[in-house]
């Protein structure tokens, strides 16, 4: 008998959403709060993601297994030099980086150029990892998803 893994992944994820599992709203439960180091979205997700965020997964779903009211929401670092780097490099033509995107990373040729303006960057990749947090089944409440350049969170800093 073969397994169909995809089938059995698809009707997860969808079970999922369609609960709203993963949005915690305040509740008499004693709280929890996970956090874990956000993603600098300036490429695809990788090995590393995979593990970091897996092991703040499996902890929060221990926490909720064990009658808490567990909050995992996600950021996205935005600010920083490797992305101010990549959109002066995009600007200059640097082919090797180009290539790169367009070959290792399947970007689109559009979104290319638009990324001489780093948040173009953080914001095309922010969404490719997103996407695979989701495909993980992450049980992160995406509503209070934010980035370091968003206003709440200057404010908070």
């Amino acid at each position: 008998m073969e397994i169909d893994w995809s089938a059995i992944d698809k009707k997860w994820q969808k079970k999922w959403l369609e609960n709203n599992d993963h949005e915690i709203d305040s509740n008499n439960k004693e709280k929890k709060f996970i956090t874990v180091a956000y993603p600098y979205p300036n490429s695809p997700q990788h090995i590393g993601h995979g593990r970091t965020y897996t092991i703040a997964d499996v902890h929060s779903r221990y926490l909720r297994m064990k009658g808490f009211n567990v909050l995992f929401p996600m950021g996205f670092h935005y600010t920083g030099t490797p992305i101010l780097g990549m959109a002066k490099r995009v600007e200059a033509n640097d082919a090797e980086l180009i290539e790169g995107f367009k070959t290792l990373y399947k970007v689109p040729e559009d979104k290319i150029k638009e990324f001489v303006e780093p948040v173009k960057i953080a914001d095309y990749f922010h969404e490719e990892i997103k996407s695979g947090m989701i495909e993980m089944g992450y049980s992160i409440d995406w509503r209070r998803e934010f980035t370091t350049i968003d206003p709440a969170y200057q404010k908070f800093i």
